[in-house]
């Protein structure tokens, strides 16, 4: 048997990011993987979705199946430079299915992997059968001439605006408001963005019906892609959650579980989990894993984003997005919305625009805090609405 100090089960964003942060202190890990480096996220997920993104915005660009290509060119790039950087602080990189045949004993072939502790990163798998958004973003599905998107979240509306940009005919199949699953975006933000898509090309539909299309595209959501016959010594909960505590440990001691495979999901999320289970690792239980602190961003005919929970806010305020001086001088018409609680610390914003990433994370950073008047910014930038943000807690928190 190999003996190691960490196994982790799953290369994706949870896993990259547990074995990094173990190989910089100084721990020996062995990471697992049955598929491609990278998980979804980065082979057919977030990253690519983000380079044909930004090919989308721009007024000359390439033929969509070059622009495939091309972004996927840049995923082969980042993973083999990703990969070599782990294995060069040590990493022991075992390809192949991954099976749990004891409580810290990893069965990998013919290879039998043991450990202090075990990190479960197994991702998520589409939760219908069909084409998925990963399949296009991929390369695997090439769209023809029309194209019909089911599912109003998140990918279906990132989808939706990067096949339009790039002239196909789009239909966007939803049974109420888009990303209507997002309780931290308030219906007039998700108004907004339809009014956008629409304007776009975007053709806005409740059902298949009377929609021409040669290609169908399942955006309906994922599932975990967790197998617990091959993990007999982790429960899941009636979802297919693997079940955890907030310091995401399992209901066995030492096997942790991140990822897709604990609500909930996202890359965003993934990441804050890894730091969470290395951190409880490492020194014993003392971090707790909370959702609200990562900030989550949608790039669609308009960027939207939040951090924090709405349902944490006593005092809710909005205002146009436009009030900072960069945003006006690229023509932004956004709208953000914060929330204080009842010691006036920034604890909920929400933000629709054109680039909100950016002041999404420093809202990020402030999140908790009494913000200080002593605050600057670089002018004109977007990071100036923090000021706006200030003046608007004096003004409705007194």
């Amino acid at each position: 048997m190999e003996h190691f100090d960490v196994v982790i089960v799953g290369s994706g964003p949870g896993g990259y990011m547990s074995a990094k942060l173990l190989l910089e202190r100084g721990k020996s890990v062995a990471l697992v993987e049955k598929s491609v480096f990278g998980g979804v996220c980065l082979n057919a997920g977030c990253i690519p979705k983000e380079g044909l993104y930004k090919l989308a915005l721009e007024k000359s660009k390439p033929r969509w199946k070059v622009a495939v290509q091309m972004v996927q060119g840049k995923v082969i790039e980042i993973r083999d430079t990703s990969l070599k950087a782990l294995l060069s602080k040590g990493l022991t990189y075992v390809e192949g299915d991954g099976e749990l045949i004891d409580e810290r004993v990893i069965k990998v072939g013919n290879r039998r992997l043991t450990a202090s502790h075990i990190i479960l990163a197994c991702g998520s798998k589409q939760r219908e059968p069909g084409i998925s958004p990963e399949d296009v973003l991929r390369g695997w599905a090439i769209p023809k001439n029309n194209v019909c998107i089911v599912g109003g979240g998140a990918a279906g509306c990132e989808l939706a605006f990067i096949l339009s940009s790039f002239g196909f005919k789009v239909y966007l199949v939803r049974k109420d408001t888009v990303l209507k699953g997002y309780r931290n975006i308030p219906e007039e933000f998700a108004l907004k963005l339809e009014d956008a898509l629409e304007r776009c090309g975007v053709k806005l539909v409740e059902n298949t019906k009377n929609v021409d299309a040669d290609l169908v595209i399942r955006a309906t959501g994922r599932i975990p892609n967790f197998c617990q016959e091959r993990f007999p010594f982790v429960a899941v909960d009636e979802r297919g959650f693997v079940r955890t505590d907030s310091f995401l440990e399992t209901d066995t001691k030492g096997i942790f579980a991140v990822g897709d495979i604990v609500p909930p999901m996202g890359a965003g999320y993934a990441f804050e989990k890894a730091r969470v289970a290395v951190h409880n690792i490492l020194y014993d239980k003392e971090r707790v894993f909370d959702p609200r602190k990562v900030p989550v961003i949608i790039s669609s005919a308009y960027q939207i984003g939040f951090v924090g929970d709405v349902k944490d806010a006593k005092i809710s305020v909005t205002k146009p997005l436009g009030i900072n001086p960069k945003a006006y001088v690229t023509g932004n018409d956004g709208i953000v919305r914060v929330g204080f609680d009842d010691s006036g610390r920034l604890v909920y914003c929400c933000l629709i625009g054109k680039e909100v990433g950016e002041i999404l994370n420093l809202c990020a950073t402030l999140l908790g805090k009494n913000l200080e008047e002593h605050l600057s910014f670089a002018h004109p930038s977007y990071g100036e609405i923090i000021n706006e943000i200030l003046s608007i807690k004096q003004e409705v928190c007194r």
